[in-house]
């Protein structure tokens, strides 16, 4: 994958997890499917992650395992569904395994986390579980959604309590979309 095609990176640490899947045609898209694709993903990422990266298939499934519990309680959280008991132990767990703990940044509004263990995976998966509950435990929630367009489903924040699409290219794909199918339903003279 090459770095325009993570433009999307740079939303909430947790966002940018759960978007490390696509749903295209109704099939799920791994973009993180190999070591190297989560280094380049977690290389790009904005927000500062331990050194840490997985380097066999079983380290890596370690982090699609709490990517897709990430993916499922955000899904919840926007739905409004209870979340998930066990995603929730999931990703607690990650937190605790790391000793993961939240810190004040330089300014307000901005944290840092840190692992006590922040040189292992342990480190990196407590960090990017950290980032989900630090998300999930937010009042202003309500801004999360998920894309509508056709291909897209990524978690977003909205700018707007209208926003439906994460980008203005998914908005016009999808009013393209809507057009074509608009004009096909209408009968030719």
């Amino acid at each position: 994958m090459s770095m325009t095609e993570w433009t999307w990176l740079g939303d909430h640490p947790a966002v940018d997890l759960a978007n490390t899947i696509r749903i295209v045609d109704g099939q799920r898209v791994e973009l993180i499917g190999t070591v190297d694709a989560f280094a380049e993903w977690a290389d790009l990422e904005p927000a500062a992650l331990p050194p840490a990266r997985p380097r066999t298939e079983a380290e890596l499934t370690r982090v699609h395992r709490l990517r897709d519990s990430a993916v499922r309680l955000l899904d919840a959280a926007v739905t409004g569904r209870e979340l998930p008991a066990a995603d929730v132990r999931a990703v607690n767990d990650a937190v605790r395994a790391s000793a993961t703990t939240r810190l004040i940044g330089g300014r307000v509004g901005a944290t840092e986390t840190e692992a006590r263990d922040g040189t292992g995976l342990d480190g990196l998966l407590g960090v990017l579980a950290a980032a989900v509950v630090d998300l999930l435990g937010r009042d202003h929630l309500a801004n999360l959604a998920v894309c509508h367009a056709d291909g897209c489903g990524q978690f977003f924040h909205r700018a707007r309590p209208n926003q439906r699409w994460c980008s203005p290219g998914c908005g016009n794909r999808a009013r393209v979309d809507r057009h074509r199918h608009r004009r096909r339903a209408t009968p030719t003279p």
